[in-house]
């Protein structure tokens, strides 16, 4: 199964910050990058099984907010393993509690994203399959 790996985040300094990041960790080295929750959600639904998706999701934004792009991903008919970090500038501990409430989500990033946390990723259950060499 191939892992994609999707940043979606408003801001696009932050997602080319982060596509260095990604690149320098072995996290991936083509990460797909959205502006919106609506891009990304659009880039979510025509996939194939063979697919999963590793998103880093902020929670701030305009028009779609990353808990509405989660509600989405949820609505999704048969969606492909989805894995979630949450990435955002608030540091209020409901905000986490919320978004460690998902399934889904696996892990709550503080920006700027430190490259430890992105190595330990790597390590969470879900995912170490796709990075066993």
């Amino acid at each position: 199964m191939e892992l994609r790996v999707m940043i979606i985040d408003d801001d696009k300094i932050f997602n080319l910050m982060t596509t260095v990041l990604l690149r320098n960790t072995g996290i991936t080295i083509n990460p797909i990058s959205c502006t919106s929750g609506q891009e990304a959600l659009a880039l979510l639904s025509p996939t194939t099984q063979d697919t999963a998706f590793l998103l880093f999701l902020d929670i701030n934004m305009p028009m779609m907010s990353g808990w509405e792009v989660l509600a989405r991903i949820e609505e999704l008919a048969c969606p492909p393993p989805i894995y979630v970090v949450m990435v955002t500038s608030s540091i209020d501990e409901a905000d986490k509690a919320k978004a460690m409430s998902y399934e889904r989500v696996i892990d709550y990033m503080v920006k700027p994203i430190k490259r430890e946390k992105l190595i330990a990723l790597k390590n969470v259950i879900a995912l170490t399959d796709f990075f066993s060499y």
